[in-house]
């Protein structure tokens, strides 16, 4: 038990039980253009505080770190979040895991593609993003994906009328957690 000992509260302090090197890898954003990746999280406005960090992807002096969990080293990767509105960290991210990880593929993995003002230009333009993958929650500009070649749009009606109607009708909607193939 490497000294690790259980706390009333249930937490405890990330010094006490240290992940073994070869699971945890963390790299400087310097590998990255866009720099200032912040952690998830936080009970502030997220609006403010998002545009405090894409400012500070342009700003050279802020520097902060990257993790990177597991070796991606010739290994495609996949970045998953809730949704894309600024495309800074997702740059940062990708560039990270390809020029310092060594990863062959980068996909980004969004439920909501926001895609604020010229995010979706700019994910195109990121060498290192293979593909960028949203559903059609919520829509996209007409002429915002206009020559975007990396964007792939998944459609979830099916899903969310089959989980309504299910709902509607008291049945299970477990099952629609299995597997969906829309095809």
């Amino acid at each position: 038990m490497s000294g690790f000992s259980p706390h009333p509260n249930g937490h405890r302090n990330s010094s006490e039980e240290e992940l073994p090197e070869a699971m945890t890898q963390s790299f400087m954003s310097m590998a990255s253009s866009r720099r200032g990746v912040n952690g998830l999280g936080g009970t502030g406005d997220a609006a403010d505080e998002e545009e405090e960090e894409e400012e500070a992807l342009h700003n050279p002096e802020i520097e902060t770190t990257i993790t990177l969990v597991g070796n991606v080293r010739d290994k495609p990767v996949i970045i998953i979040d809730d949704m894309i509105d600024k495309a800074g960290s997702w740059i940062a991210a990708a560039e990270t895991v390809v020029k310092r990880g060594g990863a062959t593929k980068v996909y980004c993995m969004a439920t909501h593609g926001l895609f604020g003002g010229d995010a979706l230009q700019e994910l195109e333009n990121c060498e290192q993003i293979d593909k960028i993958i949203v559903t059609n929650s919520y829509p996209i500009p007409p002429g915002a994906a206009q020559n975007i070649k990396k964007l792939v749009v998944l459609d979830v009606s099916g899903l969310l009328a089959e989980a309504i109607r299910r709902n509607n009708h008291g049945e299970s909607i477990s099952a629609l957690y299995r597997h969906f193939d829309p095809y």
